[in-house]
C-alpha cells in the first residue's frame, strides 16, 4: 500500500515537472488517467482531490474556448459569405435599377418627342383650321355681296322696267300726268320715294336734263321764306333764279319747282296747288 502511494506521488510530482517544462493539456490529461487506472487496480478508486478539479476546470476552459474559436470563425465565415452575397445581391438589383431608369428615360424622351409632333401638329391643324375660316366668312362675305349686288341690279331692273333712272345712288323717276305738289309727294311715298332732294351740282344739273318744268321735295310752307327738303333739312345749297327774283312769292307760292331747266339755276316758288310733273327719288345705296 505504501508503495503504491509512493508511486502516486512520484507520478504527480512528474506531472508537475512536465507541467514546468510546458507539458501540453493533453499529456497531463492522460497521466492523470494513468494514475487513476494503478489507484483502481491496487486500492479501488479514491475520492478526487483539489488538484484533479482544477485540472478539469482548466481542461473545460480550453475546451470552452476552442469551441468559442470555433463559433466565432463559423460566425465570421457566415458574415462574410452573406456580406459577399448581400453585395452581389445589391449589385445586382443596382444594375437592375440602372437599366429599368434607363428605359423609363428611353421611353419618356420618346414619349417627348412623340408629344412635340403632335403638338406640331396640333398647330399646324389650328393654323389650317383658322384659315379655312377665314376663307369661308371671306366667302361668305362674298356671296353677301353678290347677292345684295343682285338684288340691287334686280331692282334696278324693275326700276328700269318701270321708267327709274339710276344716277348716282339714286333712282329718279319722272312722271307721266300732272298733279299738285302734295299729290305728287304722295305718289313718291307710294313708291318707296320722295319728292326729289337735290343737294349738289350734278344733281342740279342732272334734273335739267329733263326739260320739263317738275315739282321736286322743296317747300316753306311751315315757315315762310324757311325753304326745307321734305326730310327735314334746310337747303345748304340752292339753285333759285335770282335774276328773276326767286324765290319771291310770298305765302301765295310755298312749292318749289324746277322751271328754268335751260339755265343753271332754274328753282322757282310757285303755288302748291298748281298741276304739273314731278320727279320722285329712291335711294339704293348708303
Amino acid at each position: 500500500m505504501d508503495g503504491v502511494h509512493e508511486n502516486t506521488e512520484e507520478v504527480l510530482g512528474c506531472r508537475r515537472k512536465s507541467k514546468r517544462e510546458h507539458k501540453t493539456a493533453e499529456d497531463i490529461y492522460m497521466n492523470h488517467e494513468v494514475i487513476q487506472t494503478v489507484q483502481r487496480k491496487t486500492t479501488g478508486p479514491a475520492p478526487p482531490g483539489p488538484e484533479f478539479v482544477k485540472k478539469s476546470s482548466c481542461r473545460a476552459a480550453v475546451i470552452l474556448l476552442s469551441l468559442l474559436c470555433l463559433f466565432l470563425l463559423i460566425g465570421l465565415i457566415t458574415v462574410v459569405f452573406l456580406f459577399t452575397q448581400g453585395k452581389s445581391q445589391w449589385e445586382m438589383e443596382t444594375e437592375i435599377i440602372h437599366e429599368l431608369y434607363d428605359n423609363v428615360t428611353s421611353e419618356r424622351n420618346q414619349l417627348q418627342t412623340s408629344y412635340n409632333i403632335l403638338t406640331t401638329k396640333q398647330d399646324q391643324l389650328q393654323t389650317s383650321y383658322n384659315n379655312l375660316v377665314k376663307e369661308r366668312d371671306q366667302l361668305q362675305k362674298r356671296l353677301e355681296d353678290l347677292t345684295t349686288n343682285r338684288d340691287d341690279l334686280q331692282r334696278k331692273l324693275q326700276y328700269c322696267r318701270e321708267n327709274w333712272v339710276v344716277f348716282s345712288n339714286s333712282l329718279y323717276q319722272v312722271s307721266s300726268e300732272k298733279k299738285s305738289w302734295q299729290e305728287s309727294r304722295q305718289d313718291c311715298l307710294q313708291k318707296g320715294a320722295h319728292l326729289m332732294i337735290i343737294n349738289s351740282q350734278e344733281e342740279q344739273n342732272f334734273v335739267n336734263q329733263f326739260k320739263k318744268n317738275l315739282w321736286i321735295g322743296l317747300t316753306d310752307s311751315q315757315t315762310e321764306g324757311t325753304w326745307k327738303w321734305v326730310d327735314g333739312t334746310r337747303t345748304s345749297t340752292s339753285y333759285w333764279n335770282r335774276r328773276n327774283g326767286e324765290p319771291n312769292g310770298g305765302t301765295q307760292q310755298n312749292c318749289g319747282e324746277i322751271d328754268n331747266y335751260n339755265a343753271e339755276d332754274s328753282w322757282n316758288d310757285a303755288p302748291c296747288s298748281n298741276r304739273q310733273f314731278w320727279i320722285c327719288e329712291k335711294r339704293v345705296s348708303p
